[in-house]
């Protein structure tokens, strides 16, 4: 093995670090969770929902709906499953295990609702674009499935992708919706901004903890190793 590869490899084994930042991020997801249970409104939010909505371009607004299509069912439960059956069929069935494992964040998000019960916004001063949703508020769906699972079905795809533009692509598309999804949930009037704030912790540490955890040696060797299309940048 090259000397790049070993120093990889010794990367890969040397989790601790990045285990540790994943469950402070799941610890903040917790704490914040308290204080919304006891903090239900917030003038602070208000002012910060009435700002995005009064503010938002035409063609911005527009946008920020479509990104939030992917997170309403059927199509939140039809396409994950899909991702995953293709994955396994194509014989990556490590790779499909590893999305299903980050698709269980949603579990963890509905108990959580179920635990919390934050109401939907519901002042006047808010707009309601599309239909609200009958659920808790906290924390975003939407925000927990694309930073868990959307960003580790486009990252394995692009770890699998054989063209350096397509693998372009495919990351960017990643950080778009995992970027803009936040910002649209509480544009279109559905959430509050701790709910996002909640939704981000909980579906990046459990993004973060799938990877580190499953990634065996051999995996991470295999990784390092630049292959015939080139390491990924």
């Amino acid at each position: 093995m090259t000397e790049g590869g070993d120093t990889g490899a010794m990367r890969c084994r040397n989790r601790l670090p990045g285990v540790a930042v994943a469950l402070s991020a799941l610890l903040g997801y917790l704490v914040l969770a308290v204080w919304v249970r006891r903090h239900p409104e917030s003038a602070i939010e208000l002012a910060i929902t009435r700002r995005i909505q009064s503010r938002m371009p035409c063609a911005a607004a527009r946008v920020l709906r479509w990104i939030s299509w992917l997170g309403f069912p059927p199509q939140s439960v039809l396409l994950p499953s899909a991702v995953i059956a293709a994955f396994w069929l194509r014989g990556q069935r490590r790779t499909a295990i590893d999305l299903l494992l980050t698709w269980t964040a949603s579990v963890i998000s509905f108990v959580t609702k179920r635990l919390v019960r934050r109401p939907r916004p519901n002042h006047p001063a808010v707009r309601i674009v599309l239909a609200q949703p009958r659920d808790a508020s906290y924390p975003s769906g939407h925000v927990v499935t694309y930073t868990a699972f959307w960003l580790a079905a486009l990252t394995a795809a692009a770890e699998h992708a054989r063209w350096g533009w397509l693998r372009g692509v495919l990351l960017a598309l990643a950080g778009i919706l995992v970027g803009l999804v936040g910002l649209s949930r509480i544009y279109l009037g559905h959430h509050w901004l701790t709910d996002v704030i909640g939704g981000y912790l909980l579906g990046g540490s459990w993004f973060g903890l799938t990877r580190l955890l499953s990634a065996s040696p051999e995996r991470c060797r295999t990784s390092c190793d630049p292959g015939p299309f080139g390491r990924l940048p």
